[in-house]
């Protein structure tokens, strides 16, 4: 059986009369990425300092490969096991080299001064990090990035099993977090070090955890894989937060989509009421804002699992709904008309055709009919989306003919409704 990098059994943790950490067990795996997530105070520091003996439990054991952290000396730990706090900040102008350099300190004796292979393993720990071309400069020269792939480096040097990192991209733009992520996955990948990371983006810790804890109020919520722990309702409970949960279109990692709060989406019933024909995904933003500007929204139709179904549905948007990976039936075609019938103004989105759906494009004939103002969004772009030969695009050729108005992309839908709704309430002016 695998020895564990890490065990942590039953452990409490208080600050006087102040209970930080409740009951936490947890096992990690060697060469393991492990993220640590949850709101603010719910104990993630805290139990990154159990684990690095910072902190001594109030209750319980923390395990390093098997063996009572307590009794493990703090060389022998800092020879096995790196730190990457939070704050990196470095007050003195030392070269990059020697901040580097500083990582071998637990190698060598009280006297002892670095070797040739003390500055290899350092060189190699830099080349690893992408910061061997800074070993002159100064650390007080680099920017927020730089300087983390040289904290990283250090750690590297000290040649531990396991890597703990408290927010290592807190501070940092989004290129620069996805260059230190990154750069601990290919560390935890290729040379097997266990990484175990604090992260306050939801997003990037689904991206590139392979499994998750979530803490709240000093427990542990929820664990495992990333898909079953940012599930919308744990975060809902732990957040307080309202949020859509779809796959990541390339990774498949789950992504978290902040949703309106309940208030915001309360629709006036007088407000205008609004049909989206869309599909594909594009239509997700242009319901939550106008949902959150108080319109009515319907929409149709579109197929389950879709994402703009999945958006409309936590929305609570009244839905016409198709079969997943079915094409548009009579039923649902009707539905949707009679949806649209009652709609003040209809919008047909940016979404791909093909034969499947050709009744979204379709049931505009009727409804211009009727009288019903209608719009398609992007036409410049229509027959790049058009994989029915040429069908659609000759289609709404004909519809223009009947009444069919073009929008230039969905900010022209946002000015039309606001347009539409001074008309409706009585302002002449919009109409001029």
């Amino acid at each position: 059986m695998q020895e564990l990098a890490i065990k942590i059994h039953d452990v409490e943790f208080s600050y006087g009369a102040h209970n930080v950490l409740s009951g936490v067990n947890l096992e990690v795996a060697p060469g393991s990425f492990l993220g640590i997530i949850g709101p603010n105070a719910a104990g993630k520091s805290t139990l990154l300092k159990t684990i690095d003996a910072t902190l001594k439990p109030t209750k319980g054991v923390v395990y390093f490969k098997g063996e009572d952290l307590t009794r493990v000396s703090r060389r022998d730990l800092a020879r096995q096991m790196a730190v990457v706090p939070q704050e990196t900040e470095v007050s003195f102008p030392f070269s990059v080299m020697e901040v580097v350099m500083m990582g071998r300190h637990p190698h060598l004796g009280r006297f002892e001064q670095e070797s040739e292979y003390d500055y290899e393993i350092a060189r190699s720990a830099m080349e690893k990090a992408n910061c061997w071309h800074l070993k002159d400069r100064s650390i007080l020269e680099l920017s927020g990035g730089e300087r983390q792939r040289v904290i990283l480096a250090r750690a590297l040097a000290q040649e531990p099993s396991i890597i703990l990192l408290d927010e290592p991209v807190a501070h940092l733009d989004l290129s620069a977090q996805l260059e230190v992520l990154t750069l601990l996955q290919e560390m935890n990948r290729k040379h097997g070090i266990t990484v175990i990371a604090i992260l306050h983006d939801l997003n990037l810790a689904a991206q590139f955890s392979e499994q998750l804890i979530m803490l709240h109020q000093g427990k542990i919520f929820a664990a495992g894989l990333p898909e079953k722990v940012l599930t919308a309702e744990n975060i809902r409970m732990v957040y307080q937060t309202e949020v859509l949960v779809i796959r990541h279109p390339i990774t498949g990692a789950p992504q978290i989509v902040v949703l309106p709060s309940t208030d915001e989406r309360k629709a006036d019933p007088a407000a205008l009421h609004i049909h989206l024909i869309c599909g594909g995904g594009v239509g997700g933003g242009l319901m939550g804002h106008l949902s959150r500007q108080g319109y009515k929204v319907t929409v149709g139709v579109v197929n389950i699992h879709d994402t703009d179904w999945e958006v409309a549905r936590a929305l609570g948007l009244r839905i016409v709904e198709e079969k997943p990976f079915s094409f548009i039936s009579q039923e649902k075609y009707e539905e949707n008309l009679q949806l649209a019938m009652n709609a003040d103004v209809v919008f047909l989105l940016d979404t791909p055709f093909g034969r499947g759906n050709l009744p979204n494009l379709q049931v505009l004939e009727p409804l211009l009919a009727s009288g019903k103002p209608c719009y398609l969004v992007d036409p410049e772009h229509l027959t790049e989306r058009d994989y029915t030969g040429g069908e659609v695009s000759r289609l709404v050729r004909q519809l223009q003919e009947k009444g069919l108005l073009l929008l230039p992309d969905q900010l022209g839908v946002l000015r039309t409704v606001q347009n539409l709704r001074k008309v409706k309430s009585g302002d002449k002016a919009a109409l001029s």
